[in-house]
């Protein structure tokens, strides 16, 4: 029987013979009443928000110890893009992706509760939080329980933040959709994305994408859909490395070769977990849905073959 969520967060949050890292020079935690901060010096490395006024809780900026943000936080071509976050598309036929651009309120609301949150001298932290999913008639359509994992700095700034949502369907289920691909009905070259997304740094910074499977060269309209259980994006200013983030996709979530989508041009870099690409999903009544993400933030660009034999693909069990 598998252990309760509360349980398996509480046994499992930071284990009482896990030794302490040595500090950072400098680093501190910045809190305040809406989000968490880790700090090298006066530099923020990562920022998680949760300001009730905004349409989504997120992560921005994400730097690599410390260094220029490789996210981008709600630009004036979509302003709904939130960094690193997470929010399906429509659900029940109510969009909760897009946000009226003089209210800021999506036609689906996404609210959740004051986040807990756990951490450590040495830059870890745990925050869990509640999350629903409501249409604009007020009827529950989803309720997700989210839990935030973020490691430790390593000594070159890097650090990982490991992702899991469980999704509980309201009374009346969920359909999970998406603006539909090229090739179904009403398909748009900009169809399938939905789930956890990455609104990334853009020009002069150059971006390139790797893929488990192989190079990311191919894109049609400025866009690409590889296949493979991890996506890496490396980028660089004036050929100098900034940083990489990299996406670890669990089996579970889409099996073993998920999609992704991932646009690239001067003017926008997003990269999302595209889990219903495929298909839309169904969640029955009261029925539940599990994903899980790991994410690695990084100083050093990757390869394929460190993706490919990266032990970052071997997910744990809960």
């Amino acid at each position: 029987m598998n252990m309760p969520f509360r349980a398996r967060f509480c046994k499992a949050a930071f284990p009482i013979a896990l030794a302490i890292l040595p500090l950072a020079s400098q680093a501190a935690w910045q809190r305040d009443s809406n989000s968490i901060a880790w700090l090298s010096g006066s530099n923020v490395v990562w920022q998680f928000s949760f300001d009730p006024k905004s349409g989504k809780p997120y992560f921005h900026p994400l730097s690599p110890a410390g260094g220029e943000s490789l996210t981008n936080f709600k630009p004036e071509d979509h302003p709904w893009h939130y960094g690193l976050w997470f929010s399906w598309k429509y659900i029940n036929g109510t969009n909760y992706w897009e946000e009226d651009r003089k209210t800021g309120l999506a036609e689906g609301s996404t609210r959740w509760n004051k986040p807990t949150i756990l951490t450590r001298p040495d830059g870890r932290a745990i925050i869990r939080l509640l999350l629903t999913y409501k249409n604009s008639n007020g009827r529950l359509d989803m309720a997700e329980r989210r839990e935030l994992r973020v490691s430790a700095p390593t000594p070159e700034g890097g650090y990982t933040i490991d992702w899991q949502s469980q999704f509980i369907a309201g009374k009346d289920g969920a359909v999970l959709d998406r603006t539909p691909l090229l090739g179904e009905p009403n398909g748009k070259v900009n169809g399938g994305y939905a789930g956890l997304g990455a609104r990334l740094a853009s020009a002069p910074v150059t971006m390139s994408v790797l893929c488990s499977t192989g190079p990311v060269t191919h894109f049609e309209s400025d866009r690409a859909r590889p296949n493979g259980p991890a996506l890496a994006c490396n980028f660089t200013r004036d050929d100098k490395p900034l940083g990489s983030i990299a996406f670890f996709s669990d089996p579970a979530n889409a099996g073993p070769q998920p999609p992704w989508y991932v646009i690239n041009s001067a003017q926008m870099r997003f990269a999302c977990a595209a889990i219903l690409a495929p298909k839309p999903r169904t969640i029955p009544p009261n029925g539940r849905l599990d994903l899980r993400y790991h994410i690695v933030v990084r100083s050093e660009p990757w390869t394929v073959e460190e993706l490919k034999q990266s032990p970052e693909l071997k997910f744990r069990g809960p």
